[in-house]
């Protein structure tokens, strides 16, 4: 009786594992994939971290209030975005913030020049200081926009897709405003 017991036990276990599915592999394509995804919401979460603080270089400059005001606009945007990224790693912990993904090299380039861009920034002033930074910001929000598409593109979260497709059309209106500005106060007569 005790080994029937035993048996019917056993076969039951058997039973109920074999109706179980087994994990899927994840295909290299699919990881690389992931990967990739990852890389651009940490390069976009980068370029975010960096704009959201471009307002607190109006604390020592005093410029006129059509540029403080387009300044502003911008770290705003970019600092709700940032959150909504770094709450989106929060809940999905596959969407690494930190790994862009770049070659030492590329690493190295781009710090020297935000140390040298942070540099003349901070020893111009007046038409050459707004010139600046109008152009540092043309840079960073057309890139910023084109990264926040093409991180959309491949999104598989349709909460994150929205948000940086909207991201992405927000930063693309916020270069042409700059543009404008640079067009309307920087051009010859």
């Amino acid at each position: 009786m005790c080994n029937l017991s035993f048996l019917l036990l056993a076969l039951v276990a058997v039973i109920q594992l074999g109706c179980r599915t087994a994990p899927r592999p994840v295909s290299e394509a699919e990881s690389s994939a992931s990967t990739a995804q990852s890389q651009a919401h940490a390069l976009l979460f980068g370029l975010l971290s960096d704009e959201k603080n471009v307002s607190k270089l109006l604390i020592i400059k005093r410029e006129r209030p059509e540029l403080r005001a387009l300044i502003n606009e911008i770290s705003e945007r970019a600092g709700e975005a940032h959150k909504a990224l770094e709450a989106f790693a929060k809940s999905d912990r596959t969407l690494n913030l930190k790994d862009q993904g770049l070659p030492s090299a590329e690493v190295l380039t781009r710090n020297a020049i935000v140390k040298a861009r942070t540099k003349e920034l901070l020893t111009e002033s007046g038409k050459e200081f707004e010139l600046r930074l109008l152009l540092t910001q043309n840079e960073a929000l057309t890139y910023g926009g084109y990264l926040a598409a093409t991180a959309a593109a491949s999104d598989t979260s349709g909460d994150r897709r929205q948000m940086l497709q909207q991201l992405s059309t927000d930063l693309l209106q916020l270069q042409k405003k700059t543009g404008d500005m640079l067009l309307k106060n920087y051009t010859g007569p």
